[in-house]
């Protein structure tokens, strides 16, 4: 299934440490697989990234395990799309773009056990529109749902991921 090869190649980024994003909600830091209580990361989570370029950055933000992790055919599940991502002198990745997609918190069902969300980070194309991405009304439930990332990736001419993250949540 496609999102079992979104979350293994994450999960292949994550085994390098230079390659780990780093993901916050609030005051609380969270290390790659821990899990997180759906009430506290319902805000738009904080990512940083040890880079010193000036280079702008796309983040990606999937729910591979939904509606359960044992049967999860609305997978994946596009929780956030967002670019013009820089990194401040400390490596905090902050975008004043608009999002493509809004941050939407872990919402999976009461008798789930916990879902995978991953935040992939990609390189921005110089050319990068984030226009042709966006719809008018938002990004509802049902854009969301079967979010094709290869698609998306071709689309906007994106390279591989170059880091990652991913937290648990039910």
């Amino acid at each position: 299934m496609p999102e079992n090869a979104v979350f293994k190649s994450a999960v292949l980024l994550i085994e390098d440490d230079s390659k780990v994003l780093r993901l916050q909600f609030g005051t609380r830091s969270v290390k790659p697989g821990e899990k997180v209580p759906k009430g506290e990361a319902q805000r738009n989570p904080k990512l940083g990234w040890n880079v010193t370029s000036e280079q702008k950055f796309i983040i990606i933000s999937l729910d591979v395990d939904a509606p359960f992790p044992s049967f999860a055919p609305l997978s994946p599940v596009l929780h956030w799309l967002q670019a013009g991502f820089t990194a401040t002198s400390d490596g905090e990745l902050t975008s004043s773009d608009p999002a493509i997609a809004y941050w939407a918190g872990p919402g999976p069902p009461p008798i789930s056990s916990p879902h995978r969300y991953i935040f992939l980070l990609y390189e921005q194309p110089a050319d990068f529109d984030a226009k042709l991405f966006s719809k008018s009304s938002g990004f509802g439930i049902k854009d969301r749902m079967r979010w094709d990332v290869s698609k998306f990736e071709k689309q906007a001419k994106l390279g591989s991921a170059i880091a990652a993250t991913y937290f648990l949540s039910n």
